[in-house]
């Protein structure tokens, strides 16, 4: 509620003022203008954009616009928007989930191993199967502990992985020379 009120006194303030970025109040009939709003919303930096596609975001948007705002995000990370690309991560479709946690990891560093523990820990298989892919891609001690635990944890996705030949996936996490 506060947040909302909070949206709601920037756009009004800046009417009053004259300087609305990005036409607020315009009307979105179909999927491509939503997408067309939110990617306008998302190349303009500064706060007053961050707070008016979050709005946007949680007023609800078409799941196709939300996939190329998390392509956009996932190319150009904006750490602004981040909470709303973690929102994401927790959406029931999976194709945004997945989105989402591809977006969140590519910021990298701390990022990266949060969206692979939350990937981890979804109820999807295919969202699990994600983590260890996104780990492939930001490698770290933390990320190769999360995806052992992940195959431990999760012998179905073990032995598919295994039966897919997942190269770059050890059995054993360890170095070698702790084996």
């Amino acid at each position: 509620m506060r947040c909302r009120r909070l949206v709601i006194g920037i756009v009004v303030g800046l009417a009053a003022q004259g300087t609305l970025p990005l036409r607020a109040h315009a009307v979105e009939h179909s999927v491509e203008d939503v997408t067309a709003r939110l990617m306008a919303l998302f190349a303009e930096p500064g706060p007053e954009s961050a707070a008016l596609l979050r709005a946007r975001v949680d007023a609800g948007v078409p799941p196709g616009a939300l996939l190329v705002l998390l392509d956009g995000q996932r190319a150009a990370p904006r750490a602004d928007i981040m909470d709303v690309v973690q929102t994401l991560a927790g959406y029931r479709r999976v194709e945004v989930r997945a989105r989402a946690l591809a977006a969140w990891a590519a910021s990298g560093g701390q990022d990266a191993v949060e969206a692979i523990t939350r990937a981890a820990d979804d109820t999807d298989p295919t969202i699990r199967r994600l983590a260890v892919a996104l780990a492939a891609v930001h490698p770290s001690a933390r990320a190769d502990e999360i995806v052992a635990a992940l195959l431990r944890d999760d012998p179905e996705l073990a032995a598919l992985l295994a039966a897919d030949g997942a190269a770059g996936v050890p059995s054993d996490p360890r170095p070698e020379e702790q084996r």
